[in-house]
């Protein structure tokens, strides 16, 4: 007997119980503390804002948008949440930012998410899971980043590779307005059939466009390229905070 199609439908509904039950327990919390708010004669503390930001990138998966948002919890915690679009592809990434390190010269940001995607194109979802983690180092004029994830839809679709991706880079800022650094990119295919589908390196440029705005250029070489190929690649976007 054939069980993958019982434990993808069973995989799809945990999926969408875990989602509900996170979304409920959060607004269900929301109500009893505006509740208790407003029986306090007091004064309250003004509570910290919410924090977003939207983005659009342009690279080798073609032109795709991403919005976030970062809602403080306490003691320099936050729960992150942002959503990813590309064409018919859609993604929800939920997880907990934390400091590891925090002072007056530094910090040192650690960001672990789990998403969930969905090729919308037929109602056969979802398409994957994608556990991450951020590291976000600012120092100073030293801006540090790091992303690894992990794009798991084998367990949607037996006949799928899973990948690990990598991108860091590093960049110093030579004024308010130009900040420049080396990147490093890496695609792994996991299991049998799996191996090293991009390795690129290269110089990354961020230039502020006035408040709260910032245009990244990376121009790279990509050491997987075929032998009729220049090798250059890279990646525009404009992220935009408030």
């Amino acid at each position: 007997m054939n069980t993958y199609p019982l434990f993808r439908h069973t995989a799809a509904v945990f999926l969408v119980c875990v989602m509900f039950i996170g979304s409920f327990s959060t607004a269900f919390a929301d109500a009893h503390e505006a509740e208790s708010e407003a029986m306090e004669e007091k004064p309250m503390e003004e509570k910290p804002k919410i924090t977003g930001w939207f983005q659009i990138d342009v690279d080798s998966l073609g032109t795709y948008f991403l919005v976030g948002a970062s809602h403080p919890l306490s003691g320099g915690i936050s729960f992150d949440s942002n959503i990813y679009v590309n064409d018919h592809l859609g993604e929800f990434d939920m997880g907990i930012s934390f400091p590891v390190i925090a002072n007056d010269s530094m910090a040192l940001l650690l960001t672990p998410m789990l998403g969930v995607g969905f090729n919308y194109t037929t109602p056969d979802g979802p398409y994957a899971l994608y556990p991450q983690i951020f590291a976000i180092l600012p120092a100073g004029k030293i801006f540090g980043f790091h992303w690894t994830i992990s794009t798991i839809s084998s367990i949607f679709d037996d006949q799928s590779i899973n990948e690990l991706y990598n991108r860091t880079y590093i960049t110093y800022a030579l004024n308010d307005t130009i900040a420049i650094g080396p990147q490093f990119e890496s695609v792994l295919g996991l299991g049998e059939k799996g191996a090293l589908w991009a390795l690129n390196f290269g110089g990354r440029l961020n230039i502020g466009y006035g408040e709260n705005n910032t245009l990244g250029l990376y121009v790279g070489y990509e050491t997987k390229k075929d032998d009729d190929q220049t090798g250059l690649t890279g990646r525009m976007n404009f992220t935009r905070r408030w």
